[in-house]
């Protein structure tokens, strides 16, 4: 079609592994510690090859958890968060 590609890939904080609450940045070795975290690092450093061997635009970006007060209940996090404020004004007896 003659367009230009570009190409990101979604990677993983998990790349890291454990890093003890540390603080992450990139200088920081990949360090998986499951077939996901692998997975993901495989891909990071494929994407990486194919830019530099093939001159492309392709990059990773590594995403973290991250939530949101924006969230919808049906999340977790924002059920969990509901639930504690009904039982503190005292209109919810417990969690369920």
């Amino acid at each position: 079609m003659g367009r230009k590609v570009k190409f990101y890939n979604a990677a993983s904080s998990e790349v890291f592994g454990d890093i003890k609450g540390a603080a992450a940045d990139e200088s920081t070795p990949f360090s998986p510690r499951s077939p996901y975290a692998v997975a993901k690092a495989t891909a990071f450093w494929e994407v990486a090859n194919y830019r530099e061997a093939y001159g492309l635009f392709a990059c990773s970006g590594i995403l973290f958890n991250h939530d949101s007060t924006l969230r919808p209940e049906r999340f977790v996090t924002q059920k969990i968060v509901a639930s504690a404020v009904r039982i503190t004004a005292g209109k919810q007896d417990n969690c369920l």
